[in-house]
């Protein structure tokens, strides 16, 4: 096994898809059979890596219906490898019909995007969203809640 024993969370984790595998077994013998020839999804989802953002589940999809790429504040780039094979992928291997950049509103990407911290790795990938609030800095600083000048540019990521 490739995980450390004796590390809980680690085997919780083990455990957990140990009973939800028994469990879906046992609702539908034939889950898994399926599984195997069903990777003909409609839809590519670009999306944040926020950890309480499920993308098959929160657009009603099944395993299978659903192809996903995510990363910190949903950005496509293009000198992103990573994004740009998972897109040529889609579109040219699975003929997926339709891409969603998909984001949301608080994300941390964006708000740390607009602080002054720049002592992480993140704040390179970070630097489009910095760049697009440079450049329209004084409409942005035009909304006086904070949350709401967020909101706005969390909307306007999806768009770039």
């Amino acid at each position: 096994m490739w995980y450390i024993p004796g590390v809980p969370l680690l085997e919780d984790c083990f455990a957990a898809n140990r009973r939800w595998a028994a469990d879906t077994i046992a609702r539908d013998p034939g889950f898994f059979a399926r599984l195997e020839k069903l990777q003909t999804p409609d839809l590519l989802w670009i999306g944040c890596s926020d950890s309480r953002l499920p993308p098959n589940e929160i657009i009603g999809r099944a395993p299978g219906e659903l192809f996903v790429h995510r990363n910190v504040a949903n950005l496509v780039e293009h000198t992103d490898v990573n994004c740009l094979s998972v897109l040529q992928y889609a579109i040219d291997v699975l003929q997926v019909k339709h891409v969603i950049v998909c984001g949301h509103y608080g994300c941390g990407g964006v708000t740390r995007a607009l602080g002054d911290d720049r002592s992480a790795l993140v704040d390179h990938w970070l630097q489009p969203i910095v760049m697009m609030y440079r450049r329209h800095r004084a409409a942005f600083d035009a909304i006086a809640d904070h949350g709401a000048r967020v909101n706005r540019i969390c909307e306007l990521n999806v768009e770039m």
